[in-house]
């Protein structure tokens, strides 16, 4: 500011330091907002200099551009002239207006917070007003810089609701990863980010499901959902997971991260679950106080997404194999692409434990015996359904149902009757060896064995019902229930004319062709058993 001789242009300024720096002060000791403090301010600032009048226009708490006036039925407030001196000092031309309007002289200039436009602020004077132009400006020029500190806190609040309001916007995406792009594309824009490191859990309490991601100006540069990584996906899975749970830090060594901010990702209050970490280091080598409480709120959106994709992913998780859920997931219209209800051919695999109920009688006999075989076994079998590309539909009683050729049909229908009747013969086989676990031992003398149907059939199938279950529906699949009660110990039997859909190079062979009348089936079942 220019030095001026004037002992009483000196003192006004001190006032209008001394009275602009109060009022502000006292606003924001009572958290009081722009309204208030404007409705105090102008009217103290006319007084202490001797002004006719003051306004301000600048951004509010609600984000809009809000205009304020001392006296405010001043008539000069609705003269075309002012309208136009508001015009020049905007956002656009950004002058300094001294313009006499009949009686009155407007001094004029446009607020300047950081570097950005935030509005004017002007005085009004009477035309015959001694003190000369350059003293008149000085005067608003001190008003604003005393205003610059309140205008860029609220100029910071409103930066970074806008950024907060774009990130909320961006990870609503369905497909995670492309929502986390774009999130961190516009947290780039505000904050010097260099680099993005992400681990996180699409199942909490479980280390199986985790994802490392890792982004570089902006750009996905390892991503072990979708397979992108420069090395083992499944060697970086383990070092996540190991830096996840703080048994280790060699996946930062193998980025190189270091001096990185690191954020926990928490969920839950009573039980609190970390659901993953993200770490990110500065262009700037730090980040300041306005970038912390970004990456903060930033760390807080990811948190929130990650938990409602794990609700997702659990929900998926319950009929699909993690490969195909991780597939499912990659599409934002996956529900109407995928799981829609639709007539497909299917193989239906039904395999339940041979002489259950004896076993819980005879040899089991504590329900919580019979429980944990039931736990046990089922868990062994909905494993191999998946390892055998299958989808697991439900378990009633003792016996799993099984689903092959969904979700995305791209098999031939010989073939997914080869993989359900591969899935078959791996069941049998885990439930021979199962008595050998030292939990199962008292099963050892009786051994234990299923009963199997297998099928392949036209089936309505997809997802049903208020919790949207993937299943199906037809007279097959009733059907396949009524073959696997046909079976005896260790027999997968197989419908006759499912057999002549395989393949010509198939592995598999069958024993003669044989029926049985079952209930509520107008002709008898034609079967061949596998040997």
């Amino acid at each position: 500011m220019t030095t001026h001789p004037d002992p009483a242009h000196l003192q006004a300024l001190l006032d209008m330091h001394r009275v602009v720096d109060g009022i502000v002060e006292e606003g924001l000791v009572h958290r009081r907002n722009l309204a208030e403090v404007m409705d105090r301010l102008l009217p103290e600032v006319c007084r202490t200099i001797g002004a006719k009048g003051a306004f301000v226009e600048s951004y509010g708490e609600d984000l809009g551009l809000r205009w304020f006036g001392s006296p405010a039925n001043l008539s000069l407030f609705r003269r075309p002239e002012y309208q136009d001196i508001r015009t020049r000092a905007g956002s656009a031309q950004r002058e300094v207006v001294v313009q006499p309007i009949e009686e009155l002289l407007v001094v004029a200039r446009p607020l300047d917070v950081a570097g950005a436009w935030f509005g004017t602020a002007g005085l009004i004077f009477e035309a015959g007003e001694t003190r000369t132009h350059v003293q008149l400006i000085e005067l608003v020029e001190m008003m604003c810089e005393e205003l610059d500190n309140y205008l860029y806190a609220i100029r910071a609040s409103r930066e970074k609701h806008r950024i907060m309001m774009d990130l909320g916007l961006a990870l609503r995406h369905r497909v995670l990863g492309e929502g986390l792009g774009q999130a961190i594309a516009v947290l780039g824009s505000a904050v010097p980010l260099d680099r993005v490191l992400l681990v996180y859990v699409a199942e909490e309490d479980t280390e199986s499901m985790l994802h490392v991601q890792l982004y570089e100006g902006g750009e996905i540069k390892v991503d072990t959902m979708m397979g992108i990584a420069d090395g083992d996906v499944d060697v970086l899975c383990r070092e996540g997971s190991d830096y996840l749970y703080g048994r280790s830090h060699a996946l930062l060594e193998r980025f190189g991260f270091v001096d990185a901010r690191e954020e926990v990702l928490i969920n839950g209050v009573t039980k609190r679950v970390v659901v993953g970490k993200m770490l990110v280091t500065s262009k700037n080598g730090a980040f300041n106080t306005y970038d912390r409480e970004l990456l903060g709120s930033f760390a807080g959106f990811i948190r929130q997404r990650v938990v409602d994709f794990n609700k997702e992913w659990r929900h998926l998780a319950a009929a699909f194999r993690p490969a195909d859920v991780a597939r499912l997931l990659q599409s934002d219209d996956y529900e109407q692409r995928f799981l829609q209800p639709r007539e497909e051919d299917v193989a239906m695999l039904y395999v339940d434990i041979a002489g259950f109920t004896r076993l819980s009688e005879t040899v089991l006999r504590s329900p919580s015996a019979v429980a944990q075989l039931v736990e046990g076994w089922s868990k062994e079998a909905v494993n191999l359904v998946w390892e055998h590309g299958g989808v697991f539909d439900k378990m009633v009683g003792d016996c799993i149902i099984a689903l092959f050729g969904p979700p995305f049909y791209e098999s031939a229908p010989g073939d997914r009757l080869a993989s359900a009747l591969r899935c078959a013969v791996a069941v049998r086989e885990m439930t021979r060896m199962l008595p050998q676990r030292p939990e199962f031992a008292k099963l050892r003398e009786q051994g234990l064995s299923v009963a199997t149907g297998v099928n392949l059939a036209p089936l309505f199938v997809g997802t049903f019902g208020p919790n949207n279950n993937f299943t199906g529906f037809s007279s097959g699949m009733n059907n396949t229930a009524r073959l696997q009660g046909c079976a005896v110990r260790d027999e997968i039997l197989v419908m006759a004319d499912a057999i002549a859909k395989l393949p010509r190079d198939s592995e598999f062979h069958f024993g003669e062709e044989r029926n049985a009348t079952v209930k509520n089936v107008a002709a008898p079942l034609r079967f061949r058993a596998l040997e």
